[in-house]
């Protein structure tokens, strides 16, 4: 997965920061789950190509424009963290601000073909303006949640939420949230490496207040899923069924199929496709191997097998 992280001037700071912080942290532990998951890239974008001053005053470098992440098809996905706001006055002024105005049009173009958009905190203020939440379940800060309501009255608000999916978009809470949002980004590609980012990131386990607010993804990981990836990861180029693989885990096939729905949106099957495509894909980028050679690897029995896996896991990118 390449993520775009976006850079407006007076950004908030801790929202880039923790994002690209978190992926380039999962990004280094694949090594520990499977050296064959795919890369989890991220690179700053802004409007121009000079350094973005944050409120903070950091100045960030930028690696890509707005104009060249909508000419190019390399990147997956475009975030946008919080712009610094103090009261909801003063998030109105931002919006109105030009590089905001710039920002917005590019998401359109950007989202025009179904590419996928992130924001988090006030950073979903851009996505709504845009006309990009209409009609579809989103959430923001809580604390400018009422602002939100009445000025985009066609999203669905679920402030109930810490992360909220829906289609193509994703939206994320207050500003700890930015860390929530992108630990669902890493468990999109592997639920085992965002549970060993995880525990990489909270290593200091001292009771401290401020470690205790982000332990979000933690409380919603789930052991089970985690050791069913890593039991298909290691079986991949066997025939198995999902039964095997429950059983081999000492639970029931029922249980295996609800815990990875509930964690995943998928079932234990879409899950075994999608790593097979992912280990299929791996091998064709770093080896000489043939098709018919890659898919004995994968498990399937012929080139024609893996090809239709392949072509159906592009029109079905999450796998279900």
């Amino acid at each position: 997965m390449h993520i775009g992280v976006v850079a407006l001037p007076g950004c908030w700071d801790s929202g880039l920061t923790t994002v690209l912080d978190v992926l380039r942290t999962a990004n280094a532990a694949r090594r520990q789950v499977d050296r064959e998951i795919p890369a989890i890239t991220a690179v700053t974008v802004a409007p121009g190509r000079d350094p973005v001053p944050t409120a903070g005053g950091l100045l960030v470098p930028v690696a890509r424009t707005l104009d060249d992440c909508v000419a190019t098809t390399d990147l997956d996905l475009l975030l946008v963290p919080a712009l610094a706001a103090e009261s909801p006055a003063t998030m109105v002024d931002a919006l109105m601000r030009t590089e905001v105005r710039a920002l917005r049009t590019a998401l359109l173009d950007w989202s025009a073909d179904g590419r996928e958009l992130a924001a988090a905190c006030t950073g979903t203020f851009v996505l709504a303006e845009a006309g990009l939440l209409d009609d579809r379940q989103a959430t923001t800060s809580w604390w400018l949640w009422d602002l939100f309501r009445r000025r985009y009255p066609r999203v669905g608000l679920d402030v109930s939420r810490m992360v909220v999916r829906d289609g193509s978009v994703a939206t994320a809470g207050a500003a700890f949230a930015h860390i929530d949002l992108a630990m669902s980004l890493v468990a999109r590609v592997s639920p085992q490496l965002a549970h060993v980012t995880a525990t990489a990131l909270l290593i200091d386990e001292r009771p401290a207040g401020s470690v205790t607010s982000v332990t979000g993804h933690l409380a919603e990981n789930d052991q089970l899923v985690n050791d069913f990836e890593s039991w298909v990861r290691s079986h991949l180029q066997q025939d198995f069924a999902v039964v095997d693989a429950a059983l081999a885990l000492g639970t029931t096939r029922r249980t295996l199929e609800r815990r990875v729905r509930e964690r995943l949106n998928t079932t234990p099957y879409g899950l075994v496709r999608r790593l097979r495509a992912e280990r299929a894909g791996h091998l064709r980028r770093t080896t000489d191997l043939t098709m018919t050679d890659i898919a004995r690897l994968v498990g399937y029995r012929n080139a024609s097998s893996l090809r239709a896996l392949l072509r159906a896991e592009l029109e079905s990118p999450d796998g279900a």
